[in-house]
């Protein structure tokens, strides 16, 4: 498993949820949102792939997440972590939307948290009083920060339109900050990977990329160190998931998980993508899972005669506009939450 960092040269907007607000954004870009940008600029690289590529990409890849500096942040888990007895520690933990990766190795062991030495940076993220050390001036300015910016809204002859005023959400990264994500591929797809990724990092990925927006330079990758995640009870998730039919095991044994609904626009087209549902990022699954691709446009509806325009959709694909959901996942020991579950 490799992990990529991605340097980002400008600010970025990542409405990935399709809320069609521009008040709204993401603060990291998630699973389908990514790979789905991996496979265009792939397939802009190498012209013969074909709809088994996008339907079955060589790769896989987790949603990604924040570092600052050398400290990789992982999503909070979607079970209670933070039993604490003091009220004010609690509702400050509670707010923890990030922590650590040293922090997060202790919950996937199973390790007790010594809440009394965990540190806090900008509100929402906590680090080890280790890592606080190493980095001193990680608790005094915040990795990354979220901004507003007025717009108007003009119509094709230049003119303001009536209540264009609007906001436009925009997070920026400080510079030792930005997004890093997970991938498993076989080493002979990495080149191809490679430049697909590189070429994503030129044109950018999210909202207003003509515009200089989520423009950035990813590094050459590093192993992930997975071998330090011993624990077999269950797995823990760092990507969407949405299970295969013949997953239906997953959900007989004992699990802990979020939910979220994907929707949006098929790039390039004026095509909405149907909502689906997806297990979020933290989940806990006693059996790993698996996943799969969705197809969001059939080929009947892809090819279909609009009857009121006499022409087909606007946009051109060659495949069904998938969204990967296959789970990219460590391994974590049972939630104290879970051992008194009787699934009997």
């Amino acid at each position: 498993m490799q992990a990529y960092k991605l340097k980002f040269h400008s600010a970025l907007h990542v409405d990935s949820k399709g809320s069609g607000e521009p008040a709204d954004a993401d603060g990291f870009i998630r699973s389908d949102t990514l790979s789905a940008a991996l496979c265009i600029a792939w397939s802009t690289i190498f012209r013969d792939t074909g709809p088994d590529f996008f339907e079955n990409p060589p790769f896989t890849v987790g949603s990604a997440f924040p570092y600052t500096g050398d400290i990789l942040m992982f999503p909070a888990p979607a079970w209670p972590v933070w039993n604490v007895e003091d009220d004010a520690l609690r509702k400050r933990l509670k707010a923890v939307e990030w922590i650590s990766l040293e922090l997060f190795e202790q919950v996937a062991s199973g390790d007790a948290l010594d809440f009394q030495s965990i540190r806090f940076v900008s509100g929402s993220v906590a680090v080890s009083e280790q890592e606080a050390n190493k980095y001193p001036d990680l608790c005094k300015q915040p990795p990354w920060a979220h901004t507003e910016r007025q717009r108007v809204s003009m119509d094709r002859m230049g003119m303001q339109n009536e209540g264009g005023l609007f906001f436009f959400a925009l997070q920026f990264f400080a510079p030792h900050a930005g997004l890093y994500f997970l991938a498993n591929m076989a080493p002979e797809i990495r080149p191809g990977f490679r430049a697909a990724l590189d070429y994503l990092g030129d044109t950018g990925i999210g909202a207003d990329r003509n515009s200089g927006l989520g423009h950035f330079k990813a590094d050459d990758g590093t192993d992930f160190p997975i071998e330090r995640f011993k624990s077999r009870d269950g797995w823990i998730t760092l990507s969407l998931f949405n299970p295969k039919p013949s997953e239906t095991a997953v959900f007989k044994e004992k699990c802990a998980y979020g939910l979220t609904t994907r929707s949006g626009w098929i790039v390039n087209t004026t095509i909405g993508r149907p909502p689906i549902r997806a297990f979020t990022e933290g989940s806990y699954f006693s059996k790993k899972p698996e996943g799969r691709v969705v197809p969001m446009i059939n080929e009947k509806v892809r090819t279909s005669i609009d009857q009121k325009t006499g022409g087909k959709y606007s946009g051109s694909l060659n495949h069904s506009a998938p969204r990967d959901f296959r789970a990219v996942c460590l391994p974590c020991a049972e939630p104290e939450a879970l051992k008194e579950v009787n699934h009997d």
